[in-house]
């Protein structure tokens, strides 16, 4: 196989669903009859969906080399499990098609499958089967197997004495050892303790160095940049995003931001006599701004609306990020900064000077008060979202990483 010949080919793929289980079933048996009569359409137009349907996967077209880790990331909902089921074979698409060039393997749950009155040495033989290993294979590979899943000495007692996270090491180790073309992960980036995650990073790396394709699909995002060559982002069903692992983590977050700011409760905009209008984050010259490196420094143009006058005012703006929410917040008063609100509109301006945050998504949650802290007038949530977009974070222990950019040195004492 070339080295450019495609792992995955996925083209164009559609895949719909319907929320009524007794219609669904309904439009299952005329789909079934229907394949006998008319040949599907290559791709279904939006008129096709009948009541009470939706695409769960909307025209996916991607595909994957050897040796590719792709990181399949976006929020639930967004069609990444529609699109494995399909790739698995579980399922098919509606339309599009999907070609795979040598063996599948996939590990969906951890630790699934296993008989608990059986032995680990038991259920590594009928897992390495149901995975699509043969004996002669599964011997080859027992050794590794035991020794990956560090259990060499319970290996042959019952699984039902072993505790979930040595399970879960077991279940790992037999679907990393399985030696597929292609192989599936959906959410195993959370096995085990601190130490087995770098062993299992450590063997993704060497499965990728050997060849294999990776498809991973996970909400533990932080840790894809061990791995992930690529990321591919969905939202709605689409792909939004394709390329570079860190700029798309950073289209995840903003993605989340974007989707608070909707789902925002009808109780956080109620408002007494002054409300926050807007938010925004600018450049020297007013004009806005949404992408920001670490050390630049960043402005904020906060928009209010007084119909009753408010003395001694007060605003406090927090910086919230999808992954940790609240990082840090500041006062008006910390900074001896006083105001009235007289009617009509006012702007303000917060600066951060030299910003400290790393690569991510982040946004502004705005808080305005009177004198009193009974005194609330209005709170917005998610609002003046701004993305970080360098310097590239490192996590394998070679540059900067987490969210906070800590001013360092390092020296040797003699």
């Amino acid at each position: 196989m070339s080295s450019e010949q495609a792992i995955l080919e996925v083209d164009r793929v559609w895949k719909k669903y319907c929320r009524n289980l007794r219609r669904a079933m309904w439009y299952g048996v005329l789909d079934v009859a229907s394949q006998f009569r008319f040949r599907r359409a290559s791709r279904p137009p939006k008129e096709l969906l009948r009541p009470g349907e939706f695409f769960a996967v909307r025209d996916v077209t991607f595909s994957m080399k050897p040796g590719e880790c792709v990181g399949l990331i976006g929020p639930n909902g967004a069609g990444k499990s529609s699109l494995l089921k399909m790739i698995t074979g579980l399922i098919r698409p509606d339309a599009g098609r999907i070609r795979i060039s040598g063996r599948v393997g996939a590990l969906i749950e951890l630790g699934t499958g296993f008989n608990l009155q059986l032995s680990g040495r038991e259920n590594i033989f009928i897992n390495g089967t149901v995975l699509g290993l043969k004996k002669p294979e599964i011997e080859r590979a027992f050794d590794g197997i035991v020794e990956f899943a560090e259990l060499g000495a319970v290996i042959d007692d019952p699984i039902k004495t072993y505790s979930s996270g040595m399970r879960m090491r077991l279940g790992f180790s037999v679907a990393a050892h399985l030696r597929p073309q292609l192989l599936i992960l959906d959410e195993v980036l959370a096995v085990g303790d601190v130490r087995f995650r770098m062993k299992c990073f450590q063997h993704f790396n060497d499965l990728i160095q050997q060849g294999t394709s990776i498809v991973l699909v996970t909400h533990a995002v932080g840790m894809l940049p061990r791995v992930a060559t690529r990321t591919i982002v969905c939202e709605a069903g689409r792909i939004v995003f394709d390329g570079d692992v860190q700029r798309g983590l950073t289209i995840y977050e903003q993605g989340l931001v974007d989707q608070g700011n909707t789902q925002q409760s009808p109780g956080e905009q109620h408002w007494t006599r002054a409300r926050i209008v807007s938010a925004r984050t600018v450049d020297q010259a007013g004009q806005e701004q949404t992408e920001f490196c670490t050390g630049d420094d960043l402005r904020l143009e906060i928009v209010i609306e007084c119909e009753t006058p408010v003395r001694e005012a007060r605003l406090i703006a927090a910086v919230g990020s999808p992954a940790a929410e609240t990082i840090g917040s500041m006062a008006t008063p910390f900074q001896g900064f006083r105001f009235d609100l007289p009617m009509g509109r006012s702007v303000f301006e917060l600066t951060l000077r030299k910003i400290p945050l790393l690569l991510g998504a982040y946004y502004f949650d705005i808080s305005l008060y009177g004198p009193q802290l009974t005194d609330f007038c209005h709170r917005r949530t998610g609002i003046g979202g701004f993305r970080v977009v360098a310097p590239p974070i490192d996590v394998n222990g070679n540059g900067i990483s987490g969210l906070i950019c800590f001013e360092h040195g390092w020296r040797r004492r003699e």
